[in-house]
């Protein structure tokens, strides 16, 4: 009898492990479900604006006014090539030839392109990897079949096999720089001296437990970086003659990750520094002699990089698109979009004139950027860019550049004036000029008529804008020239997303408001966003904006938000405001568009667990740059505006202004704590009761770097208790 009472415990136990079970793969697939319905709705694009040309003509003495809007680089040759791409070279010596290598099928899967003739291959292999000897007249192909002929060596110009090596190869092989060495990754670590091709002879042979993989080489050949394959960490060799000797080993990735990318050395030979790209989604600089990490780089996924030929650029490979990165101080100026999947390999011609990528969409991309390293890394990073957008039906007016002018120099005047009374000295933001000191003002053309952008005006303009500027850590300060106004709406000063935002465009497509609330709060809970750039549209005549109305934009878009907490602060919005307030002028203190020398390099904020009690919020924070400033804001749900609250006269017109435009809709700074650098801090904020169910966490550091975390405070218990799990 006992056996038949266990055997049922037992049997309800192992059924109540299994529901449990489905409902935690139910709950997960609800989440990714959810999690692609928010991106694809946050993120979905515009139909393309309709081509109208222009109907009048700009006189040029009106143009010369104006900056000419720069391009992009050209795309000039696209291959097509089945399999998934494991790497895509330059010759080191033509530029116009273009080696790739897919998998998926053992058939033909390494090919030689010509840039002029992307429709059919110079030549078609089969293996498992293969390399450009330095003078670019050998390829080294390694054959994953068998050990017979286990890498074969090719004459490009005489289309020809010369010779072959009998050995195992696990994964890549490498010439070195010299061209002497093949470097070729069995079970250990192998080098061939290859300088007779018809009598290649092995000279060193490393043998170990682990396989070395993805081989690179310093830009003399001393040092080699491979991969030891059991725990990736990183093994750095010098070659001296026929010996080699492990000077370091780097342990490089987060073991929660655990996996590198890619790596490369600079081609600074009295400099080598090596980068390597973890999956933790950033890229680390590793400087000699001592190896240590010094710099990081937080570039998203990337799958591959390369440095330019003058070692002042890492072109990274990642998440559809080519992004570049100045190595002087990690800011990305560049990216090239363009792929509709994951960029797995890219790769610079030697003299940096073109530069290839291909990923898993199957397309190989080669980009002319003969005109574009050296324009974009001469700007002066963390500038304000003004730009007057013209639709094609319109003249610009005469005076607009002078305009624009005098009101950035007032603004930024204004803040210069209110960093000096906080002690921080004349602080402001700087904007592009031209030589005479005025501002440098881009005329943008529009593609279509000015009634095509009264509807989503940020969106559209924003989106023609990005084909020509790089947007990623800039700040744009655009006045469209438009025929119709627009009533001024509280909204309009709200460059991020707020969770009423997304609230709002969910409801869109998800009737059940609860579910919404639910779903956002499980998806948001204890996500990082990093706040760059920003941007200011100007929808009506620029003679409709006050300086001050124009000053709050500048202040939101540097990472300021509302604050009641007294009539005279100018993030209070009242008419009477005159002042920063002494918390945000600690903020844009640290601001990088207030220190325009600032790099950025940028070490991961982590914001911990938020919990509440009586009236205080607590949550730790890490940042090893540097913790400066951690603020609290809420959507306010009272009835009643606060008192600072002034933009009616009327006090009931007042309260309707409230309830319509303002209660439970925008981010209202509650509390603020300014830290002294602090590396690890546990915060405590004052938590107010009449906000709703979210608040937003805002962190800046000692660098300028800003992230917020948008915070669920209640919700369906068992949720939670599951999410916990899963985390």
């Amino acid at each position: 009898m006992k056996i038949k009472v266990f055997l049922s415990l037992l049997f309800i136990g192992f059924g109540i492990l299994f529901c449990v079970i489905l409902l935690i793969n139910h709950l997960q697939q609800k989440v990714t479900d959810r999690q692609q319905k928010i991106d694809k709705i946050l993120s979905r694009n515009e139909d393309p604006s309709p081509r109208i040309p222009r109907t009048v003509e700009i006189p040029d003495d009106i143009r010369q006014k104006f900056a000419t809007v720069p391009e992009k680089p050209t795309l000039i040759a696209e291959f097509v090539q089945s399999g998934y791409f494991q790497s895509v070279k330059f010759s080191p010596t033509n530029h116009n030839l273009v080696l790739s290598m897919a998998r998926g099928n053992n058939e033909n899967n390494i090919k030689l392109w010509n840039i002029n003739n992307p429709t059919t291959p110079l030549a078609e292999f089969s293996g498992y990897s293969v390399s450009f000897s330095p003078n670019g007249k050998i390829l080294a192909i390694s054959d994953y079949r068998g050990i017979e002929d286990g890498v074969k060596f090719w004459d490009i110009a005489e289309e020809k096999f010369i010779s072959s090596i009998s050995v195992p190869v696990y994964h890549n092989i490498a010439f070195s720089p010299n061209g002497k060495h093949l470097a070729v990754e069995t079970l250990g670590l192998e080098l061939w001296d290859v300088s007779n091709l018809t009598k290649p002879v092995e000279v060193i042979r490393q043998n170990g437990e682990n396989i070395e993989y993805d081989h690179t080489f310093s830009a003399d050949g001393k040092l080699m970086a491979t991969i030891d394959s059991r725990n990736d960490i990183v093994n750095i060799w010098e070659i001296d003659g026929n010996q080699v000797i492990k000077r370091e080993s780097i342990d490089v990735t987060n073991k929660k990750y655990g996996r590198i990318e890619a790596m490369k050395f600079s081609p600074n030979i009295q400099n080598p520094i090596l980068a390597i790209a973890g999956n933790d989604e950033d890229i680390r600089l590793y400087h000699p002699p001592d190896w240590q990490n010094y710099t990081v780089i937080p570039a998203g996924n990337v799958y591959d990089l390369v440095f330019t030929s003058d070692g002042s650029t890492i072109i990274s490979g990642g998440t559809k698109e080519l992004k570049f990165w100045s190595t002087d101080n990690g800011n990305c100026y560049a990216s090239l979009e363009g792929y509709s999947d994951w960029v797995k390999c890219v790769d610079v011609s030697a003299d940096s004139r073109y530069v290839v990528g291909s990923g898993n969409d199957g397309i190989i991309r080669v980009w002319d950027i003969t005109h574009f390293l050296p324009s974009r890394q001469s700007n002066i990073p963390n500038v304000v860019v003004p730009i007057y957008f013209l639709p094609t039906n319109r003249l610009p007016q005469i005076d607009i550049s002078e305009k624009i002018d005098k009101i950035l120099k007032e603004v930024q005047t204004f803040f210069a004036d209110e960093m000096e009374r906080h002690g921080y000295g004349r602080k402001s933001f700087e904007f592009e000029k031209n030589k005479n000191g005025s501002a440098k003002v881009y005329l943008f053309e529009g593609n279509t008529a000015d009634e095509y952008y009264h509807k989503s005006t940020n969106s559209r303009v924003m989106k023609e804008i990005k084909q020509h500027f790089e947007t990623y850590n800039k700040f744009f300060f655009i006045v469209v020239d438009k025929s119709k106004k627009k009533k001024f709406s509280a909204d309009d000063d709200e460059n991020i997303p707020t969770v009423a935002d997304i609230k709002r465009r969910m409801s869109t497509y998800i009737k059940d408001s609860s579910d919404v609330r639910r779903h956002i709060n499980i998806l948001l809970q204890n996500i990082v966003f990093r706040e760059q750039g920003g941007e200011i549209i100007l929808k009506n005549s620029l003679d409709r904006y006050s300086k001050d109305a124009i000053t709050y934009k500048f202040a939101h878009s540097f990472g300021l938000n509302r604050d009641y907490r007294s009539p005279s602060f100018l993030m209070s919005y009242n008419e009477q405001s005159k002042h920063l307030s002494k918390s945000s002028a600690a903020w844009l203190n640290k601001c990088q568009f207030f220190n325009s020398v600032n790099t950025y390099f940028d070490d991961k904020t982590v914001i911990g667990k938020f919990s509440r009690s009586r009236g205080k919020a607590r949550f730790k924070v890490e940042d090893a740059d540097g913790i400066y400033q951690v603020r609290l804001l809420v959507e306010p749900t009272n009835e009643n505006p606060p008192p600072n609250f002034q933009w009616k006269e009327d006090s009931a017109e007042n309260k309707t202004e409230w309830e319509q435009n303002f209660k439970g809709r925008s981010n209202v700074l509650h509390d603020v704590l300014t830290l002294n650098c602090e590396k690890m801090a546990t915060v405590k904020l004052d938590y107010p009761k009449f906000s709703n169910n979210w608040i937003k966490i805002q962190v800046i550091d000692k660098l300028g770097n800003r992230v917020y975390m948008i915070v669920g405070i209640r919700g369906n218990p068992l949720e939670y208790f599951l999410q916990s799990i899963l985390d």
